[in-house]
């Protein structure tokens, strides 16, 4: 990764997905920029009741990143103040720069979900859709387990229900690597396949976003990320 410090205005905009989290991770949340004044911007937080009204002494640091082309942007908020229920918005200072953590590429995580893919047929059609099983996913491709092989630079089209933070992921996808990988009881093949031009930029932050959740929860359980390598066989 390398770092680069941008002016804050060149940025940040108003509907923007931003997680912001403290120093000592009593704070963890997910919300959206909904104004951008001279001197605070407004964050409508996606949380409860509850946590809304637990909320930082004011001055509090609060860390913040949002997600950039192929990079996330951080910077750090003293809180002012929060609204009044049933809205829940938090005020925090504005900052002046923020800092552009740039991803040479992107992190996968690992994740058992079932999909659904269809895969192309003989005469170039995709098939109906077949179960299958996520393997990993990152901002750029995923991989999946499936029982065909299938060939390089295909189109198929993958249905993911249930993604954190996303929900449904309904996208086409380009076939880069099929590795054959010997079972107990025969042989699978893991696929992996490329979304970097197949999914909006919105959908993509959205995509990045459930990456940093997910490997959130494996920091916090003093994990370790696994180093997957579909390119040798087991």
């Amino acid at each position: 990764m390398t770092d680069e410090t941008k002016d804050a205005s060149q940025v940040l905009h108003e509907g923007q997905p931003v997680h912001i989290t403290t120093d000592d991770e009593s704070i963890d949340y997910q919300g959206t920029i909904l104004e951008l004044a001279e001197r605070y911007l407004a964050v409508n937080l996606d949380i409860d009741t509850r946590a809304f009204l637990d909320a930082p002494s004011v001055g509090r640091l609060i860390q913040c990143a949002v997600t950039g082309d192929g990079c996330v942007f951080r910077f750090q908020a003293g809180f002012r103040s929060s609204s009044a229920l049933p809205a829940m918005i938090w005020y925090l200072e504005k900052p002046v720069t923020v800092r552009r953590v740039q991803m040479r590429r992107f992190v996968r995580v690992p994740m058992a979900l079932p999909l659904t893919v269809r895969l192309p047929g003989e005469h170039g059609g995709l098939h109906n859709a077949a179960e299958a099983t996520l393997v990993d996913i990152s901002g750029g491709g995923l991989c999946f387990a499936h029982t065909d092989e299938v060939p390089l630079k295909a189109r198929i089209a993958v249905d993911i229900p249930n993604l954190p933070l996303f929900g449904t992921l309904r996208t086409f996808a380009q076939v880069e690597r099929c590795t054959a990988i010997e079972v107990f009881n025969g042989k699978i093949y893991h696929i992996g396949a490329s979304l970097e031009n197949s999914l909006s930029k919105k959908e993509q932050e959205q995509l990045i976003q459930c990456i940093f959740e997910l490997q959130r929860k494996y920091l916090r359980k003093g994990l370790r990320m696994p180093n997957i390598d579909h390119t040798k066989k087991t």
